[in-house]
């Protein structure tokens, strides 16, 4: 018996040279986006690059770093995620510059990497001093024993004894009853 080979493709040809022929282009583009480039399809050069700016110690990614090349007008700055596109590579130097960061300055011979690093600043004070002053009082030693003349009686002058249940619960009035005592005190000794 003979067996009968069924072939899958455009006008009896086989479709296998199309299917590796797609799977290597896709995957040549697939390599260059995982770089973060794109290349010019008859020169072979890329087109622009990604680079990413990150702090050097928690490297998180830095926004608002600004990029100067060869100290031109034109400045670029990074996104949110610290990233920014390098679309001309014919520069002699690019300065980073932040805030926050000390500049940084990559010549073109020394290669740019896909990740720049930069370096905190650690700007900080040599000495801190703090003055204080004593509080100034709001209220007299006269006013005090005027308040305190009119609001208390002393104990044994013959006031007579009255019994609030309500005080007993009352925290905060007892606390303030030993506080005002305790100014009395003060203030005759004063």
């Amino acid at each position: 018996m003979r067996k009968k080979v069924v072939t899958i493709g455009i006008r009896g040809k086989s479709i296998r040279p199309f299917l590796v022929l797609f799977l290597l282009v896709f995957s040549t583009l697939l390599q260059a986006q995982e770089k973060g480039e794109t290349t010019d399809s008859l020169t072979q050069k890329p087109k622009h690059r990604v680079i990413w700016v990150a702090d050097i110690e928690s490297r998180k990614p830095l926004k608002n770093v600004t990029i100067q090349l060869d100290r031109r007008k034109e400045k670029v700055q990074t996104e949110w995620g610290g990233r920014f596109v390098l679309k001309n590579d014919s520069f002699q130097t690019m300065t980073l510059t932040h805030p926050s960061y000390l500049t940084r300055v990559i010549e073109q011979k020394e290669g740019v990497p896909d990740t720049i690093f930069l370096l905190p600043s650690g700007q900080q004070l040599a000495e801190v001093v703090v003055i204080g002053h004593a509080p100034k009082m709001a209220i007299s030693t006269e006013d005090i024993r005027k308040y305190a003349a009119e609001n208390y009686t002393p104990s044994g002058s013959g006031a007579s004894v009255s019994f609030d249940f309500f005080d007993l619960i009352d925290f905060k009035g007892r606390k303030h009853k030993k506080r005002a005592k305790k100014m009395k005190e003060i203030m005759e000794d004063y």
